[in-house]
């Protein structure tokens, strides 16, 4: 979303106050300037303004009073500005009609969200995601009216239906720009590594940290920080991360300066955290604390009149053009879909590559019957890894494929380090990570 040139009537008497967050919203527009609620209340009339920021404290709260009056009577969305906390002037705001009543201490950080919030409002900017759930679509529509700066948002939903795209358009709708959102999925990181990727390090802090290095955290500090499949996260780095949270500072790795960060929170996962919880495998308090506004996505089988919809949106998007005849859309509707939105985006691309383009019921069902055809993982696991896992689990299984392949790459470079980095494409702390193991 682009800033958009808003006119906004700033009164207040207090001409350092006035300079100060003229400072902060010079961005978002036009701003004129009152000192008295004549001076204000003669703007008002004489011209058209969206916000208005009126502070309560000119001479008598009825001057902040007065002003509220003519501005909501103009329609225009007013800001109260206060310095002290008096439960009955702010009632009297309320009732005469203001939006916020913010609190003047905090002008540096509250102002600018709340004056995103109202752009937001202002704008046409459509939901990225492709649903008639009835439900969810009232989810996401509160959450782009709401203002999330520094808030919570909890996603639960089975795998593939959509969740890291509702992360981004909540983001979306709280940024003027994509600019600092970060998404990290806690399952893709080993637990060796994981408090330096929240964290940060110092440079030396451990074998392979070979340069400082900001973690997470702080890079999302300002923006929004997306923490995907958060249930997979170590239970000894729950409490940290908790901490962290709870105080909106940490320690990097390997420091003693303290770093300091906030950011809008969004979690998903597509595991039972209640379940989780009771078996003791993730923190209840960690749960409360993520949780704010809590979304349920519904998986793909319960909405089958988004199907049609989908199949719309991805062939829009193929570079060769398809039709599916109504019997095969009939067919692609009555599918289980246990892979959610991302596995129908995967029969839609195999779809394309038939030598028809005109698809019909029969090369749906083959595609479907045939699950070996699409199955990302089928291509990729033998009999003998599968088992693998079962009995030593996941994380052993990573740990033994990382093993032999840094084991073989430098065989294969006869030693040299360097070339094995580069040969492997990841990091130098992630090969000496791994190197250290093989030498245990």
């Amino acid at each position: 979303m682009q800033k958009q040139n808003i006119k906004i009537l700033l009164v207040d008497d207090d001409i350092y106050f006035r300079l100060a967050v003229k400072e902060v919203i010079a961005d978002f527009g036009l701003i004129l300037e009152a000192t008295s609620a004549d001076e204000a209340i003669a703007l008002i009339n004489q011209e058209h303004f969206d916000i208005a920021l009126i502070d309560m404290q000119m001479q008598t709260d009825e001057c902040g009073l007065r002003v509220l009056d003519s501005s909501t009577q103009k329609n225009i969305h007013s800001i109260i500005l206060s310095s002290y906390d008096n439960d009955i002037v702010t009632q009297k705001c309320y009732e005469k009609g203001c939006e916020h009543f913010l609190a003047k201490i905090h002008y540096l950080r509250s102002l600018p969200s709340y004056l995103t919030n109202f752009l937001k409002s202002k704008s046409n900017e459509k939901l990225s995601y492709i649903t008639e759930d009835k439900a969810l679509l009232a989810n996401l529509e509160k959450l782009k009216s709401m203002n999330l700066s520094e808030q919570c948002v909890f996603i639960s939903g089975e795998t593939g239906v959509g969740k890291s795209l509702i992360g981004k358009s909540i983001h979306n709708f709280n940024n003027l720009s994509e600019d600092n959102f970060v998404h990290i999925n806690c399952s893709e990181i080993s637990e060796n590594l994981i408090e330096s990727e929240l964290f940060g390090h110092k440079k030396g802090s451990f074998t392979g940290a070979i340069n400082d290095k900001k973690g997470i955290l702080e890079v999302a500090n300002g923006g929004t920080l997306f923490l995907d499949e958060i249930a997979t996260m170590p239970m000894n780095m729950q409490k940290k991360l908790l901490k962290a949270l709870d105080e909106k500072s940490f320690y990097p790795v390997g420091s003693n300066k303290l770093v300091k960060s906030s950011f809008t929170l969004i979690t998903a996962t597509c595991e039972d955290l209640f379940e989780k919880i009771s078996k003791g495998d993730f923190r209840k308090d960690l749960f409360f604390r993520i949780s704010g506004f809590n979304i349920d996505v519904t998986p793909l089988r319960d909405r089958q009149s988004d199907i049609p919809l989908l199949i719309k949106h991805f062939t829009s998007k193929l570079q060769r053009r398809i039709v599916l005849k109504p019997q095969a859309i009939k067919a692609l509707s009555g599918y289980e879909w246990p892979g959610n939105t991302r596995e129908l985006k995967k029969i839609i691309s195999l779809l394309s590559q038939q030598k028809n383009g005109l698809i019909d019921e029969t090369q749906v069902n083959q595609l479907i019957n045939q699950k070996e055809l699409y199955c990302e993982d089928s291509s990729w696991l033998t009999s003998n890894q599968k088992n693998f896992i079962d009995g030593n689990g996941l994380r052993a299984f990573m740990k033994k494929i990382e093993e032999e392949i840094v084991q073989e790459t430098l065989l294969k470079h006869k030693g040299k380090i360097t070339y094995a980095i580069k040969d492997l494409k990841i990091s130098s702390s992630a090969f000496y990570r791994i190197f250290e193991n093989l030498k245990a």
